[in-house]
């Protein structure tokens, strides 16, 4: 029987610790994110962010300052990509054909979303009535136990250090897990293991909103700082949630 790898995503209070750069920015230049809905066909990821590309191209005037100004180009889940652009230049690309949206990647509004966990649950056959919900029995049954799931958390880093990572009696990692171990300061391929199979961490929009990372306060690795994610994410990973303790990965 072939069994598929479940990976569950748990937004859990992103938390950002915030330098203003002293550094000289042009207020007028925001980061946006343009988004193109879904990819159609079977084109490589150069030839996705080549199309990106030809979009800033477009409004930018020359390629070097359209490659310059990106930010991160989706090219997996959803087709799209965030740069740094005047409210004209973002205006000009939301007409362009082939745009569904382009809006503001305001970093003072966080907000969760979710997009299936009601459906998993069944609140909404259960007409959002949690007690004729599916039975905490039936979700585990449902998830397989646990079997081949891998946890992903979007936080404020992770510890590796701590014991609740340890991975004695872990079985191998799941062989459809295709992530990795983004290395950093004090942060290395050999922090992850049986258990942490991944971990990575994302600063282009903040440095594109507030400039270089201070080190003095934060690490630019998936180091946790602050503790909230190292505290947050033992609890998905926990053997008493399951049957078994269950690989986890991280983004901060």
């Amino acid at each position: 029987m072939k069994i598929h790898l479940i990976t569950i995503v748990f937004c859990l209070a992103l938390v950002l610790k915030i330098n203003v750069s002293s550094a000289s920015f042009d207020p007028l230049r925001k980061v946006y994110i343009v988004y193109l809905g879904e990819h159609v066909g079977d084109q490589t990821f150069q030839e996705i962010e080549d199309a990106h590309h030809s979009y800033l191209h477009s409004v930018k005037g020359s390629k070097k300052e359209a490659k310059a100004c990106i930010v991160y180009s989706y090219k997996k889940v959803i087709n799209g990509f965030s740069a740094v652009l005047t409210p004209d230049e973002a205006h000009r690309i939301s007409g362009m054909d082939g745009v569904i949206s382009v809006f503001h990647s305001d970093p003072t509004e966080s907000r969760l979303h979710t997009t299936r966990s009601w459906d998993f649950i069944s609140l909404l056959e259960a007409n959002w009535d949690v007690t004729r919900a599916n039975s905490r029995e039936q979700l585990l049954n449902q998830a397989g136990y646990g079997q081949n799931v891998v946890v992903r958390v979007l936080d404020s880093g992770i510890w590796p250090e701590s014991e609740s990572f340890n991975d004695l009696g872990m079985g191998p990692i799941p062989a459809t897990w295709k992530g990795f171990c983004e290395p950093g300061v004090d942060f290395n391929s050999s922090h992850c293991n049986r258990k942490l199979v991944g971990a990575r961490y994302y600063l282009k929009g903040f440095e594109a909103n507030f400039g270089p990372l201070d080190p003095t306060i934060d690490f630019r690795s998936a180091r946790d700082v602050i503790g909230h994610g190292t505290h947050t994410q033992r609890p998905p990973s926990a053997a008493e949630m399951f049957r078994e303790p269950q690989p986890l990965a991280v983004s901060a």
